[in-house]
């Protein structure tokens, strides 16, 4: 890109660039975020991988800021640009190259239920629109439209900051511990059972199929402490087969009339 003075093609290379970064820091947070629960960290480490989804989302926005401020210097410069037939190899195989990776990470990333990946997958769909849209520059150059150059890095900028800014959204979601799961739905599944008479403060926190789940249970006065938890352990365990991404469950039994 550089060589051919093509900036489409030269912010794709950068975008590929940052794509090769991400699959790295990627790496590291999965690694950072599979380590067990200790003394320090009770709920575990899982936080890492959106700590790392932000920072592939800073990584995007870096990027589209750096293709977007060089298009607009571009804008008023003129020049001949003659690309090498090489580059559209280039850019045909990292088409080919990037549907694979990008298909892999979205089948993992849903398998895993990994926010992490399926951040990295998004990047890497960038990245191979971003291609594209290159090859297609490339293609209106040699027929004699240079300006479809700088309106195609200027749209490939565009579409990097949105894919930063949805990345960037969903992990500040879960910092923020936004409710992975209705309360509504706890609530219907807890109703089912005979002995129930209200449920109330459900909340739940976390993401993938690391979900924290607390929540209230009021029962029958009249009931003993073993009537009470075998309700509540029926509950638990009904809750966990509907909604298998719950990883831990505290209930809290109280007697109906109390709070």
């Amino acid at each position: 890109g550089y060589t051919n003075g093509v900036l489409s093609v030269v912010a794709d290379g950068f975008h590929s660039l940052l794509d090769g970064s991400s699959n790295i820091i990627a790496l590291i947070g999965i690694r950072m975020a599979s380590q067990p629960p200790d003394e320090d960290h009770p709920y575990g480490h899982q936080k890492f991988e959106i700590l790392s989804a932000m920072a592939i989302s800073l990584l995007l926005f870096l990027a589209a800021w750096h293709i977007v401020s060089d298009s607009l210097v571009r804008w008023s410069e003129s020049g001949n640009l003659d690309p090498h037939p090489i580059g559209y190899v280039i850019l045909l195989a990292t088409i080919m190259v990037n549907a694979v990776v990008y298909r892999w990470q979205r089948y993992q990333g849903h398998q895993l239920k990994s926010p992490l990946l399926l951040a990295d997958s998004d990047h890497t769909l960038s990245d191979m629109v971003g291609t594209m849209g290159a090859l297609v520059a490339l293609f209106a150059i040699r027929n004699g439209w240079p300006i479809v150059d700088l309106i195609v890095a200027l749209v490939i900028g565009l579409f990097i900051a949105r894919v930063g800014y949805k990345i960037a959204l969903q992990s500040a979601g879960v910092l923020a511990d936004r409710a992975p799961i209705a309360p509504a739905r706890i609530v219907e599944i807890a109703r089912l059972f005979e002995g129930v008479r209200d449920v109330h403060d459900v909340r739940s926190r976390g993401f993938g199929s690391g979900v924290f789940v607390d929540m209230n249970l009021h029962v029958d006065p009249s009931m003993t402490v073993d009537e009470a938890h075998r309700i509540a352990h029926e509950v638990e365990e009904k809750i966990r087969e509907e909604l298998p991404e719950i990883h831990d469950m505290v209930i809290h039994v109280e007697p109906e009339g109390t709070h």
